[in-house]
């Protein structure tokens, strides 16, 4: 018995249109930033389910209301909450559904439907309005048109039997430990059967130790003086004597005292709860989640007739399981996690914050929250690729690779560490903080885009992308345009706007031979910066000609220079009493710089050609990242802007303007 659909209309977050839930059946994660609805989430699961009346209650904040709405004039609100309940064969919740039951289509598993539906009304007589709310059994099949008929009153008695552990984001596992209604302890502890034997037993003790208490002449004194003194404030005969000890038949009182302790300390006494850390005080809240699921499971195994009636289905909703707990330890949280979720009775939600939580769950149980432009929760599914290869790699390139990117508004992709360390410096020369504005920048660590790609238009997070173009390397160059056109028009652009020329729309047979294509007349890029000028309306941007590191040397070479100590740097032949050195120095620079011992540069110009003489000593013989700190960090923001490559300007405008849409 498992939740497969969730829906939620006009509660909290969430707009009278509603969204609908694919539900996994085991593990569910909810992730995504702040106030995304996450929590809405959970707690729309504890409206339906929550075993405390208070649990339950709607509120007026609960009903969603658009920016476009003025509460003020609001008279009232509709919201709903609905579950889709579907059963394995040899369930055995299912004769207390049977008459509930509705089957889609021939062939199909019957299944049930819960719906809670709540209005609020304005009233003169309360700010806060009032509120109706009721349980249903929708006894319809998705499709199939409702009437005043097709709705059943879910019966109290059935409250039971789905229940949700709501596991909150600030954990009091000290209130958890205490035997009264509501708490875990008290969940597991009513399961015991207290017999006859056991009880009269119990008497008898507590009769032996009061006996031993009236033993000791102090105490007779204490009861002696109450009971004289009761005697003179009244005269009611029903109550006149007072007796002080343990009420032998109440058991509920001595449970009320249970503690749970540790040991052993570094002290010469046992620890109680309230003096662990945070950490601890958390784990140890997870572990009486556990027990409570392992007890009830062992206690319907040995006595399915038992007369305490256990549930058919425990919830177990967990905000931020992650909150207090080292890292390292949160691979033992996900794997108890998994464990209680894979077991019959129980199916359990969990929203997080991490990417330490994203690295180690199936992608297939990961659902994206994000906020709309009109403040609606929307929630997007990871979709995997259906050939197992083409999976794979879309899961170690893309998902699990940087998991920073579900967290973010927008994402800047780059190829690697010289544009993060670059990026991070040009957020304080336009003044756009990447944290402050919730922007992420996620390194390729190669060429390849499809995948990152595929993931953020899935997730819908806007995204923009700085590529290298690479001229006259291998693959680079028109084989660079060439991939971003097909990449484009696999995720969705029309294809006739994408690649129309002043000669028509570009065949497929000509896009294919596209890398072959060459740079104009006197070998010069005009025709290539004109497809790389037109791509920046697609959100794709590159360092041209070759790659960023040779764009930040080009623009700042005298302060490249300086940051190689006096007695270091390449050795360069005189030019002008070495020409012939000098020029074997250059040819081999060129061709190391463009990968190939064929390379000639005949794209670049001669100053271009003699620069690679420094950008193989600054970026082939050294560590790229260290090379850009040093250069950056002996310039001002104002030196940094006075000559700064124009790609940069045109792609901090379009982050701005991505942000503020």
């Amino acid at each position: 018995m498992h939740i497969s659909k969730l829906i939620i209309k006009g509660f909290r977050s969430f707009s009278s249109e509603g969204t609908t839930i694919e539900i996994t059946p085991n593990l569910n994660v909810f992730i995504g930033i702040n106030s995304s609805g996450k929590t809405a989430t959970l707690e729309a699961l504890r409206k339906l389910f929550g075993l405390l009346s208070s649990e339950r209650e709607l509120v007026r904040q609960d009903f969603h209301l658009s920016p476009k709405e003025d509460a003020s004039l609001v008279e009232e609100k509709e919201l709903s909450i609905e579950v889709k309940i579907e059963f394995e064969d040899d369930d055995e919740a299912i004769p207390h559904y049977f008459e509930t039951m509705v089957i889609g289509e021939e062939g199909e598993k019957p299944y049930i439907r819960i719906r809670l539906e709540g209005k609020w009304e304005r009233t003169d007589y309360s700010e806060e309005g009032i509120v109706d709310a009721k349980l249903w059994f929708v006894t319809v099949a998705y499709g199939e048109q409702e009437d005043d008929t097709s709705k059943k009153q879910f019966p109290n008695r059935f409250r039971g039997l789905i229940q949700v552990m709501y596991v909150p984001a600030i954990r009091k596992p000290t209130d958890q430990i205490k035997y009264v209604s509501g708490s875990l302890l008290y969940r597991v502890l009513r399961l015991i059967n207290f017999d006859g034997d056991f009880k009269d037993s119990f008497e008898k003790k507590v009769k032996e130790i009061n006996t031993l208490f009236k033993g000791v002449k102090e105490f007779s004194a204490i009861q002696d003086s109450l009971t004289t003194f009761w005697q003179k404030f009244h005269k009611d005969e029903r109550y006149k004597n007072t007796e002080l000890g343990f009420s032998g038949s109440d058991l509920d009182s001595i449970l009320k005292k249970l503690e749970i302790s540790f040991n052993p300390t570094e002290l010469d006494r046992p620890y109680h709860i309230g003096e662990l850390g945070e950490g601890y005080r958390s784990l140890f809240y997870l572990t009486l989640v556990c027990a409570l699921l392992e007890v009830e499971e062992v206690i319907h195994k040995d006595n399915p007739d038992a007369d305490k009636i256990l549930p058919e289905l425990t919830i177990l909703a967990i905000e931020e399981p992650e909150n207090h707990i080292a890292p390292q330890l949160l691979g033992r949280v996900v794997n108890i996690l998994l464990s209680l979720s894979s077991k019959k009775q129980s199916q359990v939600f969990l929203s997080s914050h991490t990417p330490a939580i994203v690295k180690r769950i199936d992608p297939e149980s990961i659902y994206h929250f994000r906020i709309t432009k009109e403040h609606c929760s929307e929630i997007n599914k990871i979709v995997l690729p259906d050939e197992k290869d083409e999976a794979f790699k879309y899961i170690k390139e893309a998902v699990r690779n940087y998991p920073e990117i579900y967290f973010a508004k927008m994402v800047v992709i780059g190829e690697g560490d010289s544009e993060e360390v670059i990026f991070n410096r040009l957020m304080s020369v336009y003044n756009t903080d990447f944290d402050d504005k919730v922007i992420t920048f996620a390194p390729l660590g190669h060429r390849f885009v499809n995948h990152i790609w595929r993931l953020l238009k899935t997730l819908n997070i806007p995204y923009v992308t700085l590529l290298d173009l690479d001229v006259e390397r291998n693959g680079g160059g028109w084989g660079r345009i060439k991939y971003i056109l097909q990449q484009l028009i696999t995720h969705g652009e029309d294809r006739n706007t994408l690649l129309k020329t002043d000669n028509g729309v570009l065949s497929d047979k000509k896009l294919s031979q596209m890398h072959t294509w060459g740079y104009g007349d006197d070998n010069k890029t005009d025709t290539i910066m004109g497809w790389v000028n037109f791509l920046e309306g697609y959100d794709v941007f590159y360092s041209a000609p070759l790659d960023l590191d040779f764009l930040m040397l080009e623009n700042y070479s005298v302060i490249y220079e300086k940051t190689v100590p006096d007695g270091f740097g390449p050795n360069i032949p005189d030019k002008l009493k070495e020409p012939e050195k000098f020029k074997e120095k250059v040819e081999s620079s060129v061709q190391a710089t463009l990968k190939s011992k064929e390379a000639k540069a005949l794209t670049y110009s001669e100053e271009q050609k003699e620069l690679m003489i420094w950008y193989n000593y600054h970026f082939l013989g050294r560590g790229k990242p260290v090379t850009h700190i040093n250069a950056l960090a002996m310039m001002t923001d104002r030196e940094i802007e006075v000559t700064i490559p124009e790609v940069f300007e045109r792609l901090f405008d379009r982050i701005q303007k991505k942000i503020e849409a």
